[in-house]
């Protein structure tokens, strides 16, 4: 296959995408594809990119929602979405970005994730008690959906909502996306506003001690739009990578139950946690954008163009990583960029590490005879930058 074959979702590509994009980085680890944007594919020149923001910054989508309202009749939902979207930290830059992330770290990391942890989990197995088998992908949707919620004060009864809002919103990475689907984004997002006003004026009349209201209180009220913003992108990260994470590192751990781990040793725990992380590596691609003309490795880069980050490629780089296509539980050192690099390395990597860490031990010793489903065959789902699993079914005794 092609280096064209890197951005099709076909169900052979995503089966065979680990020898793939083997392929392609070991010929072309550095090129332009088919749309004109500059692709990095070893782990050296992924981080590089990563690591110089001043070169290479992040994707700003407003230019690109301007251009598309444009073509829709100026439509004033695209650039009202686009307009939001300067508000995701993943898409601030500069003094900006570490202004507004200093805000949120003030309280982000306030809350008590051991007991909000442990008590997803322990809802998720105790719903699962008795039961022959489950979809995995729906178990891990409806845990990090019980992590948010615990986080923020949502209702369960949310849950629906915000689970298809995180799937859609999701779509606006994808390099094919019609005009139809950024309209579906755009009125999801609207929508996702709207609910999150309602989820203030809820908390404020039912007096909750609430992490949202005490981080718009150190915002300051002239702040809640991009405090909303802010939510927006948390939400849905938080819910759209932990289930590709847990996802996919449980169909690893069922596909590899020869490689022991002492899931009670905190050490090996952590070890083969970030080993899953490298191996799984829940965000295939990461966009940026150059700064300004420039040339790299002898290539002549224009400002405004894109960049593509191949952080599961860069993981799985026999330059770093010995036998790097094989899941191995006790590897150190381990420096994968699972969570990226440099000043935008994810925000929730620490509340990711330790879901897992908490996660694992419990749901495998609570089905130690778990198993792919021998008559239901998984499907994958059609997101290039999100690629996983739409469902996978297990039996679970």
């Amino acid at each position: 296959m092609s280096a064209t074959s890197i951005w099709s979702a076909s169900k052979d590509v995503n089966q065979n995408y680990a020898e793939l994009i083997a392929d392609v980085r070991k010929s072309d680890p550095l090129h332009f594809n088919m749309y004109g944007d500059l692709v990095a594919m070893d782990y050296a020149n992924v981080k590089r990119i990563l690591s110089d923001s001043d070169n290479f910054k992040n994707f700003d989508f407003t230019e690109r929602f301007k251009i598309v309202s444009a073509l829709s009749n100026n439509d004033p939902g695209l650039l009202e979405f686009g307009e939001s979207l300067r508000y995701w930290l993943l898409f601030m830059n500069g003094e900006k970005h570490a202004e507004h992330r200093r805000f949120v770290n003030q309280k982000f990391y306030q809350a008590d994730y051991e007991k909000i942890t442990l008590d997803a989990i322990g809802e998720i197995i105790a719903g699962l008690d008795g039961q022959p088998e489950t979809d995995l992908v729906e178990m891990a949707r409806q845990f990090s959906f019980l992590i948010i919620s615990k986080i923020i004060h949502l209702e369960k009864s949310d849950f629906d909502f915000i689970q298809k809002f995180s799937y859609v919103i999701t779509f606006i990475f994808e390099k094919t996306l019609s005009v139809t689907e950024l309209l579906e984004c755009a009125a999801m997002s609207r929508t996702f506003h709207s609910y999150l006003s309602e989820t203030f004026t809820r908390h404020e009349r039912e007096a909750t001690n609430s992490l949202l209201l005490e981080m718009r209180e150190i915002m300051g009220s002239a702040r809640a739009a991009q405090l909303i913003g802010t939510w927006e992108f948390l939400v849905n990260a938080a819910t759209e990578t932990t289930t590709l994470l847990l996802t996919k590192s449980i169909a690893t751990l069922i596909e590899n139950r020869d490689k022991v781990i002492n899931w009670h040793t905190h050490n090996e725990c952590a070890i083969a946690v970030e080993e899953l992380i490298r191996y799984v590596s829940p965000v295939n691609w990461i966009p940026r954008q150059i700064a300004h003309n420039m040339e790299f490795e002898g290539l002549q880069l224009l400002k405004g163009k894109t960049v593509l980050l191949g952080l599961a490629s860069a993981n799985r780089d026999p330059a770093v990583f010995q036998n790097p296509d094989s899941f191995t539980p006790s590897r150190k050192p381990n420096p994968h960029i699972g969570f990226g690099f440099g000043m935008h390395h994810c925000l929730g990597a620490r509340l990711s590490r330790f879901e897992l860490q908490k996660f694992l031990p419990r749901f495998m010793a609570a089905f130690p005879d778990i198993r792919m489903h021998p008559a239901k065959a998984p499907e994958w789902d059609s997101k290039i930058f999100f690629r996983g699993y739409k469902t996978l079914p297990v039996l679970l005794r």
